[in-house]
């Protein structure tokens, strides 16, 4: 007979869980007990904090841009302070069509504050990476236990994917931020039966639509409407939802800039951001070498790292559940389904980049630490066997990871000695995880500390000597310096160009207007316009143009990398790629 479809209400804090010892026989409250959880709370606290340090705020504007993205975001951005149009984002002089005006409004308020800078670049996705930890903690308190909140918030913040994206200049952090939390207000407002929460929830998901567009509506739509079509109990709830007033809400407050920019620049605003950059770059194929069916669950099955094991586990525990006629606990059933609809909507667009799959991050978080709490609750359970296997795997995991970089480091890897702490770190904890396991016979610790303190450390060990050392190889900054120390001696403004290499950090740094050059043809137009000019482009390009006869000179050069590689930190690498700074030869 199939249990009842009943959703558990959050456990008080003052009850008994594993590990905690009650009060003794008089009634009295153990004060040992009560001093050692005190202690355990603080070292939760020191270390979340220190996570939060590592991962987000530290050294956040020192690497330069190089990315593509990130450049051309924060040039947009800047943009938007320089002419002080605040609601049409432009780039290089043209209209940018590529996303709504949100994400460029608030990094673009951060340049105000902070100047026009690497770090006032990043801050909006780092506090945004920031909130989304506290909203999962919040969740998982909210449905199951405040340990499970802890849990999940610890889990997020230590997790490599919001390390990458909150240290980079683009919306993704900033659009999860909204669209998770918007769902996450929504599904507490009906599964606990606050309804006062959804309409903080509907205008979260407006904010979203502001980030990135109305795929904020097509995925809460598709996950919600999946939700309801697959459980009674999320059926019954989730439609006593006003969900109608809900979605006027939210088109009342997302609908004027869409309004504002058609009104403005017409149908070339439908056909370069409705047609072009959502529906064609979803359904048509734009671009070559797209990656497999199978790209995205090798991208969380690696970004999961070391709690892959765990999920796949919870997983089968999960479907076994089911097959024996039981029914998931709701909650359980909409995070899993958040996660199939994210993962399975972008494995269909024709265009992937791995960090889309990155709102399913929190859900998958979620789940890690639900049954991470629920082993400690019933340690032998066959329920959780899977779960409990997967945990007992993170230990090995971890070790694998260490050794290998530590081969990588001393074979491979031309970095400073000190990067050895990160490999040393992450074995370390791994063999201690599983020593401890086994004494325990079975339990894990109330929070993974060891395994986080791990990754504490490996993300400072990247921060310290990976990044500086990518950094060195960087040489757009120092183009563009040469170009501001000449142009103070030109009697007129000079022209800026750069010809084979369109990177908008380029374009950032030199801080004036620049012409991408596609061909030689349009090269040599260029170069034969009267007046100065600078133009920034490979040796070797340069020395065809001088043996064709086009008259320039290098007044700059300097050797680094044509592509952000991990090629640039090997010790046998291929020789770098030589970068010259030309102008009209005498």
């Amino acid at each position: 007979m199939a249990k009842p479809n009943t959703i558990p209400q959050p456990l008080p804090d003052n009850e008994a869980r594993p590990g905690r010892i009650l009060a003794d026989q008089t009634g009295n409250p153990n004060r040992e007990a009560n001093r050692s959880r005190l202690i355990q709370d603080l070292g939760i606290g020191v270390l979340f904090a220190g996570l939060v340090f590592v991962v987000l705020f530290w050294r956040l504007g020192d690497a330069r841009f190089w990315d593509p993205d990130e450049a051309h975001y924060a040039e947009t951005s800047r943009q938007m302070v320089v002419t002080g149009d605040w609601w049409a984002p432009y780039y290089n002089g043209q209209p940018f069509f590529d996303k709504p005006v949100l994400f460029h409004q608030l990094q673009a308020a951060a340049m105000v504050i902070f100047g026009q800078t690497e770090f006032a670049a990043r801050i909006v996705p780092a506090l945004a990476a920031l909130v989304l930890v506290l909203v999962t903690g919040w969740f998982g308190a909210a449905t199951r236990s405040r340990e499970t909140g802890i849990i999940a918030a610890l889990l997020m913040i230590g997790s490599p994917g919001v390390f990458g994206l909150a240290r980079y200049a683009i919306l993704d952090t900033l659009f999860t931020m909204f669209l998770f939390g918007g769902a996450a207000l929504l599904a507490v407002a009906a599964l606990r039966d606050r309804p006062r929460l959804q309409w903080v929830g509907y205008v979260a998901i407006a904010f979203a639509v502001m980030v990135k567009g109305p795929l904020a509506f097509v995925l809460c739509g598709l996950a919600f409407g999946l939700a309801v079509l697959v459980s009674a109990e999320l059926r019954k709830r989730l439609l006593a939802l006003r969900w109608m007033s809900g979605l006027a809400l939210a088109l009342v407050l997302a609908s004027p800039w869409f309004v504002y920019m058609y009104l403005r620049f017409g149908d070339a605003f439908v056909q370069g951001y409705a047609l072009d950059e959502n529906l064609r770059l979803y359904s048509s194929s734009r671009f070559a070498n797209q990656p497999n069916f199978y790209f995205y669950f090798r991208i969380l099955a690696a970004g999961l790292l070391p709690w892959t094991g765990l999920v796949i586990g919870r997983l089968i525990d999960n479907v076994r559940a089911l097959m024996r006629g039981e029914r998931l606990d709701p909650v359980e059933s909409l995070l899993w389904i958040w996660v199939a609809v994210i993962v399975g909507f972008f494995t269909l667009s024709t265009f992937k980049l791995d960090h889309y799959v990155f709102p399913a991050a929190p859900a998958l978080c979620l789940i890690c630490a639900r049954a991470w709490f629920e082993i400690r609750q019933s340690r032998l359970s066959p329920a959780h066997a899977c779960a409990r296997a997967g945990l007992h795997l993170i230990g090995p995991i971890l070790v694998a990871i260490g050794l290998g970089c530590g081969y990588f480091l001393i074979a491979r890897l031309e970095l400073s000695r000190y990067a050895m702490m990160v490999p040393i770190a992450l074995t370390i904890a791994g063999a201690a995880l599983m020593a401890l396991t086994n004494v325990r016979g079975g339990l894990p610790p109330r929070a993974p500390w060891i395994v986080l303190s791990a990754l504490a450390i490996t993300y400072a060990g990247l921060v310290a000597f990976v990044m500086p050392a990518l950094d060195r190889r960087k040489v757009v900054s120092d183009m563009a310096r040469q170009i501001a120390i000449h142009r103070e001696a030109e009697s007129a403004v000079p022209r800026v160009a750069s010809f084979h290499f369109t990177n908008p950090a380029f374009r950032f740094y030199v801080n004036q207007p620049v012409t991408y050059l596609e061909d030689p043809t349009q090269a040599r137009a260029f170069f034969e316009l009267d007046g100065p000019f600078y133009c920034l482009m490979r040796k070797a390009a340069y020395d065809e143009f001088v043996a064709q006869g086009v008259p320039l000179r290098i007044v700059y050069e300097k050797e680094g990398m044509a592509v952000t590689s991990g090629r640039a930190l090997w010790r046998r690498r291929l020789p770098e790629t030589r970068f010259v700074l030309v102008t009209r030869g005498e």
